[in-house]
């Protein structure tokens, strides 16, 4: 997966839903951050799970040069697409307006108990307290990682950060580099590939152990870490012994060739 989830403690009974997505945030902020498109179906499919849609509602200033051509894409969704395109204004009016679409939910769809917004932006704090504390309903955020404000999440049932392959590789083998320059420190401990396996994941819930067990084969077979004959301090048993250089070079660590934002 590629979505680093906190619910909460919440389960997704299948109540009504609706869904609120700043188009706009989402691709810029692949754009601008990882160099990658939104990967629509791929969200769709992640986001179906959470209630029984009755909505999906997509804004932006669709004049812009670099999405003019995406309502083609997002109709493969749905077919709500609002186009908050400004003229020749300077006031980007995309958030005024799908805050008035949440509001005319909120006050005529009173059949809707899940509202699902996509964007980081902390001016949704207000409306999504409001939504929670005041009407009972439960409120969900997704944003691109690196996007979202901690005031919108804390104030959401839960959230979902939506992180691109490459990145969401690079991390997982900086976690791995971590775990073992830590090991290599210390003269009592040595650095198995099960025992890796094991701690890592551990250390980092958002990644399960065969995402970890995969990341770190790779990082094998291309050099990056080195396995050596050593004998367990313990025990006495022969092992295999992960090493990492940490002079050499690591510039070879792996790149997801994706370029979808998922």
């Amino acid at each position: 997966m590629q979505y680093l989830t906190n619910y909460k403690g919440e389960t997704f009974d299948k109540v009504p839903t609706s869904v609120f997505v700043d188009y706009e945030a989402w691709f810029y902020g692949c754009k601008n951050q990882y160099q990658a498109e939104p990967d629509i179906m791929g969200w769709f499919n992640h986001v179906r799970d959470k209630g029984e849609l009755r909505d999906v509602i997509f804004f932006a200033d669709f004049s812009q040069e670099a999405i003019k051509d995406h309502p083609i894409k997002l109709r493969s969704i749905s077919t709500s697409i609002i186009d908050c395109s400004k003229g020749d204004k300077t006031k980007d009016y995309t958030d005024f307006i799908m805050l008035d679409h949440i509001y005319q939910h909120l006050f005529r769809r009173q059949e809707i108990k899940h509202f699902i917004l996509f964007t980081g932006d902390s001016h949704f704090q207000s409306i999504v307290a409001f939504l929670r504390n005041f009407n009972d309903k439960m409120v969900g955020i997704y944003a691109v990682e690196g996007s979202l404000s901690s005031l919108l999440s804390d104030a959401a049932n839960w959230y979902a950060k939506i992180l691109p392959s490459t990145e969401r590789n690079n991390s997982l083998e900086q976690a791995i580099l971590k775990n073992l320059t830590w090991v290599q420190e210390k003269s009592d401990i040595i650095a198995t590939y099960r025992k890796t396996v094991s701690v890592v994941s551990r250390n980092n819930p958002e990644f399960s152990e065969g995402d970890v067990d995969s990341t770190l084969s790779k990082m094998i077979a291309s050099g990056i870490i080195r396995q050596e004959e050593a004998v367990l301090p313990t025990t006495g048993y022969l092992v295999k012994k992960l090493i990492f250089d940490e002079t050499g070079d690591s510039s070879n660590i792996s790149q997801n060739d994706s370029n979808e934002c998922s």
